[in-house]
């Protein structure tokens, strides 16, 4: 039987993603930056229109990035959780294949 043949990802693609991470993350850290300033500077309540034209303030955003945080910490929280759970059943039953 013949195998399935993996995608094929290019180099070019690669480093389009590395390139938009990184971009993406120095954005980021700019907008929390800028908020930081602000709210510092005491203007931490002033609002702003986003993109979309929603009303924001400083403080909101860095509420939101807190969150955000959170919200990623309890999510890896469960997924160690799971791991560990899952090592604990192969350890008691061994490994089995998926292909039932």
């Amino acid at each position: 039987m013949n195998e399935p043949r993996k995608p094929h990802i290019s180099k070019l693609m690669i480093m389009g993603l590395i390139i938009m991470g990184i971009a993406t993350f120095s954005g980021l850290g700019a907008l929390i930056t800028h908020a930081v300033q602000k709210v510092i500077s005491g203007h931490g309540l002033d609002t702003y229109r986003t993109v979309w034209l929603v009303e924001f303030n400083y403080v909101g955003l860095l509420v939101m990035f807190g969150a955000v945080l959170v919200v990623f910490l309890i999510g890896g929280g469960f997924k160690l959780h799971e791991h560990f759970q899952l090592r604990a059943l192969e350890k008691k039953y061994g490994v089995r294949d998926n292909n039932a």
